[in-house]
């Protein structure tokens, strides 16, 4: 056979397969991405269309911010607001002094994200390092309640977490009142709305003749929550609570900039968003094994240098250890094994560590086959050390060997 002849062969059945494969995956691309997009023009079921859409239809002036920084801000003007939605909001030094400033004038501030602002918080808070992350529960469905009647709508509205065509638990964030009465409402911060009436879901805090307004579950401001009767009530009940005059939205995505450690910085999810680009990398990787096909007999692989691994991590403890000890704050290392301490319990023995304190002990002993007394005891040193900013370093080392205590006992 003429070798013209087997290349348009094999030409066509090339692009027979490329074309049916791009139509099997056109009929296969589902229609909707159930995946957080706080965009203001996103129309998936988690983007925030609609909820910008009904802001514009209570404000008079929109102003969009779109830079990395917020020296855009009219920080002379009052009765304004500043409204932030992402997943995760990265304020440095210079913008937390342009809001503060903002805030000071009479504006207020909402921000709504599954991470708490802490540094924003522990600048306008007077104990420095006392501010902590968002608790959070795992549910699939919660119910919101607010603390005023002075609302347009004084009831409970209940949300489901649904992900393609199921309700799935999901994280949602807050603060424990054990925790925010102790540390943050005794400086000011008042509850606005609650979770299952025992998380703080939103609060204020007053600064200057304004207020910062923080709200930990972003989700319950998107399209699908929206459009439902009980979300579109409970998104007037906040903006009742902003100022009546201009209002600056921030267009700035921090958790796709800023957010390294997050798996939404991933440019194959921005790929994947696209039907076209989705199309164009399925071609491109047909092409490159067509490539290798043909040509892998006739060239010789490239071999790959391997470099001799480094191990930094210890260089990174020592670094992080002396910075510690450097500022003596021990309440910050308990915080920190704490942390590793629930999240080992929620790993090995598979327990909500979001349960009441009583409850998780109740679990951890029954799965541990520790002693409660034991299990009470470090509770107990947790709490003296972490939320004691002038624990000392004996106290620290005796809760250290009380957890070595617990690791050697459990099962």
């Amino acid at each position: 056979m003429n070798r013209n002849v087997i290349t348009l062969i094999v030409a066509l059945l090339v692009g027979g397969s490329i074309a049916a494969f791009i139509l099997y995956m056109q009929a296969r691309t589902p229609k909707y991405r159930w995946d957080p997009e706080y965009y203001k023009s996103s129309e998936q079921p988690y983007g925030l269309k609609y909820f910008y859409d009904l802001l514009k239809t209570q404000k008079n002036e929109i102003n969009l911010i779109s830079t990395r920084e917020l020296d855009e801000l009219d920080t002379v003007s009052n009765n304004g607001n500043l409204i932030a939605i992402d997943s995760y909001i990265e304020l440095d030094s210079i913008n937390i002094d342009f809001l503060l400033k903002y805030i000071s004038q009479g504006n207020n501030v909402f921000l709504s994200s599954d991470d708490s602002p802490t540094y924003l918080l522990e600048r306008i808070l007077p104990e420095a390092g006392s501010v902590y992350g968002y608790d959070e529960c795992l549910r699939s469905a919660v119910k919101i309640n607010y603390t005023s009647a002075k609302i347009p709508y004084p009831e409970k509205f209940t949300f489901l977490n649904k992900y393609l065509k199921k309700f799935q638990p999901r994280r949602w964030s807050g603060y424990f009142p054990s925790y925010f009465n102790v540390v943050l409402a005794r400086h000011g911060a008042v509850p606005i709305s609650y979770l299952n009436d025992s998380i703080i879901n939103c609060f204020s805090v007053p600064y200057g003749k304004g207020k910062l307004i923080v709200h930990s579950n972003p989700i319950v401001f998107t399209n699908y929550n929206i459009i439902q009767k009980n979300g579109f009530k409970n998104a007037n009940n906040m903006l009742s609570y902003l100022n009546n005059g201009p209002t600056y939205w921030n267009e700035l995505q921090y958790n796709k900039q800023s957010y390294n450690n997050s798996s939404n910085n991933n440019p194959l999810k921005f790929l994947f968003s696209h039907y076209a680009l989705q199309t164009a990398w399925y071609v491109f990787l047909i092409s490159v094994v067509i490539f290798i096909v043909f040509r892998s007999k006739r060239e010789q692989r490239i071999i790959p240098i391997i470099y001799q691994n480094k191990n930094t991590s210890i260089e990174y403890a020592k670094a992080i250890g002396s910075l510690y000890y450097q500022k003596k704050a021990h309440h910050n290392i308990a915080n920190e094994l704490y942390n590793i301490f629930l999240a080992d319990i929620r790993t090995r023995y598979n327990i909500i560590t979001s349960l009441k304190e009583d409850e998780l002990i109740a679990q951890i002993s029954k799965r541990t086959e520790i002693k409660k007394e034991v299990i009470i005891d470090l509770f107990r040193l947790f709490s003296d050390v972490k939320y004691n900013i002038n624990a000392t370093s004996k106290e620290l080392v005796k809760l250290y060997q009380a957890i070595e205590n617990f690791n050697n006992l459990k099962k």
